[in-house]
């Protein structure tokens, strides 16, 4: 049996399987704060395995509060709102999608393989939304990730792929595959990918006491689903845009447990006259391997970029084992920081 990826999948007991404490174990203990005159794009795509493939569920928001008030319920409005349903088979081929709003052109990527070059295939046949950077767009641009770590809710349930040493292994791809690091030494050696064990998951969402609409409500996650979790807030001052941002990978155990597998924070600066980055500094938080948070350092490219070339230099640019492909993501997104600051200013 294979897995979406062309793995081999075995069932391994529990002695058999490798487990790890996670490399770097600091996730953020509270939503950052609301500012005045921002902002707040959340997101989320939960990820729940079936018999045969999986689906993908996901809803992002657009959150505007005015200068006049942090806090106050009457005076934030809801920009705009999202949704996406997709259905998968295990090759990651998309039998089914459903959005809102729904595009007559999204009906164009059914049949396509959720990998690489679905991107691409999003551009052609939504151009509208990805050149506003709509909420619904950021949910298309996420499905490619989002199937990409579904693999591990197979590792947490003891399905484990086992990649022989005759199969092709695209080494240095990113920071953690990198050749003789942690992730492809077991590999090679016959073992397969080690399990990593995070800490428990922090609150980020609707139930944070001190400021209930700062995420849009999230549902219980079932038992062995996971669930990516996405933040870009930008605050517009007359000298400069302030800009937060943050993801975090989740996965709930058969016991109800939730622990955290990724997460990086981020902060940066924006010339509002030429929307050109001034500062951009991501923070690894929580990541599975030793060899992973050598990443962080690649967010400082963005500096001198403007907000519309984001997407393409992260596509061309940032590659190979100085990058992570999950904080690549988490700096795409930044490329709708142009699109949010407008928000506020209308």
């Amino acid at each position: 049996m294979k897995d979406a990826y062309g793995s081999i999948v075995t069932e391994m007991s529990e002695e058999s399987r490798i487990q790890m404490d996670s490399a770097l174990r600091q996730p953020m203990s509270l939503v950052p704060a609301r500012r005045p005159g921002s902002a707040r794009r959340t997101s989320h795509i939960d990820i729940v395995h079936l018999e045969t493939g999986f689906t993908l569920d996901g809803m992002a928001r657009d959150l505007v509060t005015p200068l006049a008030s942090e806090q106050s319920s009457e005076t934030v409005r809801i920009s705009a709102n999202s949704r996406v349903h997709a259905r998968l088979d295990a090759n990651a081929t998309l039998l089914e999608i459903s959005s809102d709003p729904q595009p007559e052109t999204l009906k164009n990527l059914l049949g396509l393989a959720v990998r690489q070059g679905f991107r691409d295939a999003i551009r052609r046949h939504i151009p509208d939304h990805v050149a506003l950077g709509t909420p619904l767009a950021l949910l298309l641009d996420d499905l490619p990730v989002a199937s990409l770590i579904s693999g591990y809710a197979l590792l947490y349930s003891g399905r484990i792929p086992v990649l022989s040493i005759g199969q092709a292994v695209k080494a240095d791809i990113c920071s953690g595959w990198r050749t003789g690091g942690t992730m492809l030494a077991s590999v090679v050696a016959g073992t397969g990918v080690p399990t990593p064990l995070g800490p428990d998951a922090p609150v980020v969402a609707h139930e944070t006491a001190n400021d209930p609409i700062g995420w849009h409500h999230l549902s219980e996650l079932p038992a062995g689903a996971m669930r990516r979790r996405r933040l870009v807030d930008v605050q517009v001052k007359p000298d400069e845009w302030n800009i937060i941002a943050m993801f975090r990978d989740t996965h709930v155990s058969d016991a109800g447990k939730e622990t955290v597998l990724h997460e990086y924070s981020l902060t940066a600066t924006v010339d509002p006259q030429t929307t050109r980055f001034l500062t951009c500094a991501a923070v690894p938080r929580v990541l599975p391997w030793i060899e992973c948070p050598v990443a962080a350092s690649s967010a400082d490219t963005l500096v001198g970029l403007s907000c519309d070339e984001i997407r393409e230099h992260v596509r061309q640019d940032l590659q190979g084992v100085r990058t992570c492909t999950h904080l690549n993501d988490l700096l795409r997104s930044l490329g709708d920081v142009r699109q949010l600051a407008e928000l506020v200013k209308d």
